[in-house]
């Protein structure tokens, strides 16, 4: 017995549909990202100082020269942190770096897997976007400890006997800028470790990451307690720590 026509008709549409669904390839979906990506990169640089020479730069040479690419990457750099805090998510950062290469598609690279690596690449915290990043976390860190110096010689205690307003050694602010994977394996060897000393240094290490928690109005600050449980169980670490 022959199939009917309308039999091989549906057979064929149904063959067709997982075509379609098996062939679709995760950088098709990267690309539905884009149009996102690259409005956002466009609209920053169309706000801020500077920005609209950039993109003309590009129209005109197809480029951008050594100079403007700093500049470019400085100031998304400055909107993803006034936005973000001074450690932005991966996803955050991936997405700037998307849209660059969306709006100026020249200055991608053709032979990285992403195209985007160059300005960011979250498996190993590298790029242009994550240099500029560390840069100013640095920046930051010095004021703070200047500025933690200052206050400290300005207020000392009463009774002259110390407390949190007694001038302390400023070191508590790294110098060392974590990666997210660096600053995930910190907080591991914070919970588990048994040496007070290794906490303490440890400690130091992940401040910026518990000053975002506490500046993230969507978090309350009983997450650093949750994040950071030994501040519970080890005498003098909240004032080890200045936080």
């Amino acid at each position: 017995m022959k199939p009917a026509p309308e039999q091989f008709e549906s057979n064929e549409s149904c063959d067709s549909q997982e075509t379609v669904i098996l062939t679709e390839s995760p950088s098709s979906k990267r690309l539905r990202l884009d149009p996102d990506a690259k409005h956002l990169v466009k609209s920053i640089l169309t706000k801020k100082a500077g920005g609209e020479r950039i993109i003309n730069e590009y129209d005109r040479r197809k480029t951008l020269s050594d100079e403007t690419r700093r500049k470019m990457v400085n100031i998304l750099v400055a909107d993803m942190i006034e936005n973000n805090g001074t450690s932005p998510h991966r996803e955050v950062r991936d997405m700037y770096a998307k849209g660059i290469v969306s709006l100026f598609p020249n200055l991608s690279d053709p032979f990285s897997r992403t195209g985007y690596e160059h300005y960011y690449d979250g498996d190993r915290c590298t790029g242009y976007l994550a240099w500029r990043i560390k840069t100013v976390q640095r920046s930051a860190a010095r004021k703070r400890r200047s500025a933690f110096g200052a206050s400290s010689v300005e207020a000392p205690c009463k009774d002259g006997l110390g407390g949190p307003a007694t001038k302390r050694d400023a070191q508590f602010v790294p110098d060392t800028v974590l990666s997210e994977d660096e600053c995930r394996k910190t907080i591991a060897l914070i919970k588990y470790s048994a040496d007070e000393d290794t906490i303490k240094k440890k400690m130091k290490l992940t401040f910026d990451f518990r000053r975002n928690i506490v500046l993230d109005p969507e978090l309350s600050r009983s997450t650093v307690l949750s994040v950071f449980p030994r501040f519970k169980d080890v005498q003098g670490l909240v004032i080890f720590t200045l936080f």
